[in-house]
């Protein structure tokens, strides 16, 4: 396994630039100091399953077209892992006891991120002990790499028992955002490529870090809106802006356009954007913002949300989904039926 200080480097580096400043985790790791493991034979270990109710059944009530929970009905699985919500100078990994947190990863990223998928799929999003954010600021330390191995462990754990408990042959769609890409970055490498699942696997959202075209042996970038088995990427930024920090290999980042699902770098009208979410979580507001690929980035006009919450960001990393929310539900769709339509 790569070492995550690596990887997050030129990532990480534009975040400290962009938001005000973060201090390293001050402590050393322990496992004997680590949190509890999460046990996900039991529900609590779940932010979203199928069968609970949970933020994952979430519709918006506000919508140009008719949305629905799909859940029961699903034919295909998504495999969902939630983005960093964890933050702390004195604790590498986040406490899946801490209720206060659980709700905010419930009431956030799964109400704004993991619905985008509740139209046509199954929602598994597994409970782990993510590395805090200030982990991110501590990549000079050799306890990062082990906080982030943890969180892995977590989800690599979740990802057998699904398959062992849950799954039953379905297809699946694995998507992340940020922390979250990265630990389906390794489960797409420790499952999927070069093994047979790979034929089970409709499509993969790795959104919100750098993802490079030869991540994977067998698993390609995406180069159409209906191409199966492949992964997607993109990170969001104002357009004329770009990452403080340049990545040297930055011309093998991969950059999909969600407004037409392929890699084309001409501009993609805002009339294509059928719909994204507002911060409410309650309104899909049309047209809101073009997209463009530029270099190793998407860059998108400002964004025709009401309000101040997106007036002064230029990275535009924590509406990655919500930005594009009904385009990517509906492509989410689109995959799943071609996915069937073949010879699987």
């Amino acid at each position: 396994m790569q070492s995550p200080r690596i990887l997050f480097f030129f990532f990480v580096a534009g975040i400290l630039f962009s938001c005000s400043a973060t201090k390293p985790v001050t402590v050393t790791y322990s496992d004997k100091t680590s949190p509890t493991a999460p046990d996900y034979s039991n529900s609590f270990y779940w932010s979203a399953l199928p069968d609970k109710k949970d933020s994952a059944d979430h519709v918006p009530s506000k919508s140009p077209v008719i949305l629905i929970d799909g859940q029961e009905t699903a034919k295909a699985d998504v495999f969902f892992i939630y983005p960093t919500q964890f933050y702390s100078e004195t604790e590498w990994n986040a406490d899946l006891n801490d209720i206060k947190l659980n709700k905010q990863i419930d009431t956030r990223a799964i109400k704004n991120q993991a619905t985008v998928f509740n139209g046509s799929c199954k929602i598994y999003a597994p409970r782990y002990r993510q590395a805090s954010y200030n982990t991110y600021f501590s990549l000079t330390n050799p306890d990062a790499d082990k906080a982030f191995a943890l969180a892995y462990s977590d989800i690599k754990n979740a990802f057998q028992y699904y398959l062992d408990n849950y799954n039953d042959g379905r297809p699946i769609i694995i998507a992340g955002h940020s922390q979250g890409t990265k630990m389906a970055q390794w489960i797409l490498r420790d499952f999927f490529d070069g093994n047979p699942l790979h034929d089970k696997l409709i499509v993969a959202y790795l959104i919100g870090t750098p993802v490079y075209n030869n991540e994977f042996k067998t698993i390609l970038p995406c180069d159409s809106a209906n191409q199966t088995g492949c992964f997607i990427s993109w990170r969001t930024y104002l357009e004329g802006n770009e990452p403080k920090v340049d990545d040297m290999n930055k011309e093998n980042i991969i950059v999909m356009n969600p407004l037409t699902f392929s890699r084309e770098i001409s501009l993609a009208d805002q009339k294509l954007n059928s719909g994204g979410l507002n911060r409410d979580s309650e309104t899909i507001i049309p047209e809101m913002c073009n997209a463009q690929i530029h270099d190793d980035i998407l860059w998108v006009s400002k964004p025709d949300v009401p309000g101040k919450a997106l007036l002064f960001l230029k990275n535009l990393h924590i509406a990655d989904y919500n930005l594009f929310w009904l385009p990517i539900r509906e492509n989410v769709a689109k995959r799943i039926d071609v996915y069937f339509e073949s010879a699987h």
